[in-house]
Parts: C-alpha cells; sequence; structure tokens
C-alpha cells in the first residue's frame, strides 16, 4: 500500500510536521510522484513505527538513525550474498555428481590406486573445508 504524508500520520499517530522532521533527517526514505509529491510504502510504516518505539524507551534520534543504517547494511549484504550461496550449492551438487561417478571407476583401481587418489582429495577437500570455515567464523 502507498501512503500519503498525511495517511502515514494517522496510521502512526504523529503529525505530518513529525514525519517531515525524519525524512530531512534521512529517517525515511519517500517515494516521489512525477509531480514531486512524496509517498510513503508499507516499509516506511514499518520504519515509522519502530522509531516510534524506539523514542519510546527514550533513545536519541541519532542512535536510531545508525540502528536503521546497521539495519538497511545488512539487508543489502544478505541480498547481495544470496546469489554467491546459490551459485556454491550448485557447484558442490555438481562436485556429489563426480563423486558419485568417480566412485564407479574406482572401483576397477588397485588398492595403491585408490589410496593416492583418497590422499590427494582428502588435502585437496580439507583445505577447501578450512576455506570455508575461514570465510564464515
Amino acid at each position: 500500500m502507498v501512503y500519503k504524508i498525511g495517511e502515514l500520520a494517522k496510521e502512526v499517530g504523529v503529525s505530518k510536521r513529525t514525519i517531515d522532521y525524519y525524512t530531512n533527517l534521512g529517517l525515511l526514505e519517500p517515494q516521489r510522484s512525477e509531480s514531486g509529491h512524496r509517498f510513503y510504502n508499507e516499509a516506511s510504516l514499518e520504519t515509522l513505527k519502530f522509531i516510534e518505539q524506539c523514542k519510546s524507551i527514550h533513545l536519541p534520534l541519532q542512535e536510531i538513525k545508525e540502528i536503521l543504517n546497521k539495519k538497511k547494511t545488512a539487508m543489502v549484504e544478505s541480498q547481495s550474498i544470496a546469489p554467491l550461496t546459490e551459485e556454491v550449492t550448485v557447484h558442490m551438487n555438481q562436485l556429489q555428481n563426480d563423486l558419485s561417478q568417480l566412485k564407479f571407476l574406482l572401483e576397477n583401481l588397485t588398492l595403491e590406486q585408490k589410496q593416492n587418489i583418497i590422499r590427494q582429495l582428502t588435502s585437496q577437500s580439507s583445505e577447501l573445508i578450512q576455506t570455508l570455515q575461514s570465510f564464515i567464523l
């Protein structure tokens, strides 16, 4: 839903002037129509409710702004990581398929050949796991 400034003010129980003030401080980010009128979306409504809750526990507006900025940054980072995570998952699935095929081929090798391949794979997979853990932890 899209709100005009008066509708948003009424919905949350604040004045239009308060919304103007929060907008000027950068706490709220309105959308603009072609004619320049400000409109606020559901996210703005939730942000305004959050601001009012923070004010009710006497948090300064500067602190509230910092919290909102951190929240926004975290969302952006999360959104940029998601496609990469999906790509890694696809590669891991492909590796799983490759390992299944490799298992079939290993059945025809000698014990010494199998042990040699396992040593190589163990070393490489350990390095990969350590790299992955270093990113996460």
